[in-house]
């Protein structure tokens, strides 16, 4: 490692040898190039230091390597194609990942554009994902020190999940629908499920462990690169993800009704036997009025999954439980997007902690007064 002057005496190059990695740089002021030194030495002595070398490539280069390395298929792989080119691309793909800096980052954030005009917070925050998920996985590659999208966020995208109903609502809405259909609404309102994972279910994953009844979510229904329905192994979080869907006694009979015998045909079908399309199956239950009928017009199934995990948070209190319930990967998550719904939990909480709290002290009031009344007739020799 040495610093020198370049020829022309307007200018100092610091060089880096290390490992057979040879690295220079020039800076207009001595000081900057000891510098710029000095953070290379502390880098090798902490193990962390990488080869600049490897952040040379096009962050481009990369962003299939990425999508690759996700445990995704369908509809979720080809958004984020599309995302990727329409709006991450045309300014990053060609960029060395070592040049890309936090100023860049939200700078193109900020004026993002779509062909109508500028981009709508969501859109801006789809980019950014996309953006941020190739930079950590440049992170974990060992090509870049620390990811530059990581601290960024997009105002106005966050707020409550969709729209929940509450039980009244629910069961206001499920009889407002077709009667054939209600089954499905009633299932998905009160067990979390998605639609994907409720059109993959077949009678065998109806599985019973002792008096309990679950749904086994193995399988996902869902649109492949080219827009066909396929179903697919596992969850949305992965081909290898499953999970138990515990079922409450209200939908046992519901679920019992549709067994048929026939382990590999779907436990809930469409009017003509084939596996439920959410399109055909809203319209054929009549989707559009029984929304109106309780002032919801823009309500979609997922909201019915959210209706699920408010009402066992509600009544419940139980993060851990609604994470399994719903298949969120940690629990952190859920509570990203439920904590607002805790409040009468923490108050019940509340009430039990102080009811506890007056029981231990009227016992040590209780045993104080005993002590008094009936004090100890210590001795010698006792």
């Amino acid at each position: 490692m040495s610093v020198y002057r370049t020829p022309s005496g307007k200018s100092w190059r610091a060089f880096l040898k290390y490992r057979g990695h040879r690295d220079s740089r020039t800076f207009d002021r001595k000081q900057d190039a000891l510098q710029w030194l000095t953070e290379q030495r502390a880098e090798i002595d902490r193990g962390s230091w990488l080869d600049p070398a490897r952040a040379r490539i096009p962050v481009g280069d990369l962003f299939d390597l990425w999508l690759d390395s996700r445990d995704v298929q369908g509809s979720t792989r080809r958004n984020d194609r599309n995302v990727w080119t329409a709006y991450v691309k045309p300014k990053f793909g060609r960029l060395a990942l070592g040049d890309v800096t936090v100023t860049m980052v939200r700078e193109w954030v900020s004026r993002l554009r779509t062909k109508k005009g500028p981009a709508a917070p969501r859109t801006k925050r789809d980019a950014l994902r996309v953006l941020r998920n190739v930079l950590d996985y440049a992170v974990e590659d060992g090509r870049i020190v620390k990811n530059p999208a990581a601290g960024i966020r997009v105002a106005g995208t966050k707020g409550t999940p969709g729209q929940a109903l509450s039980m009244g609502e629910l069961r206001t809405f499920v009889a407002a629908l077709s009667e054939s259909e209600r089954d499905v609404a009633l299932v998905l309102g009160l067990a979390g499920l998605r639609w994907s994972e409720l059109a993959a279910l077949d009678e065998r994953d109806v599985v019973r462990v002792g008096p309990r009844m679950f749904l086994m979510v193995r399988r996902r229904r869902v649109l492949d690169e080219e827009g066909r329905r396929v179903t697919l192994p596992g969850t949305k979080r992965g081909s290898e993800v499953s999970r138990p869907v515990p079922v409450v006694p209200e939908l046992v009979p519901i679920i019992e009704a549709h067994l048929t015998g026939h382990p590999m045909s779907p436990l809930f079908a469409s009017r003509q036997g084939s596996r439920l399309d959410s399109r055909n199956w809203r319209r054929e239950a009549g989707w559009v009025n029984a929304s109106a009928s309780i002032g919801r017009e823009n309500l979609r199934p997922h909201d019915l999954r959210h209706t699920a995990a408010t009402a066992w948070l509600r009544l419940t209190g139980d993060v851990k439980a609604v994470q399994a319930l719903l298949g969120h990967a940690t629990a952190t998550m859920t509570l990203d997007l439920y904590s607002h719904l805790l409040t009468d939990s923490l108050d019940r909480a509340t009430d039990l902690m102080a009811q506890g709290l007056a029981a231990d002290a009227e016992q040590a009031e209780k045993s104080k007064k005993k002590d008094h009344e009936h004090p100890g007739t210590g001795g010698a020799g006792s």
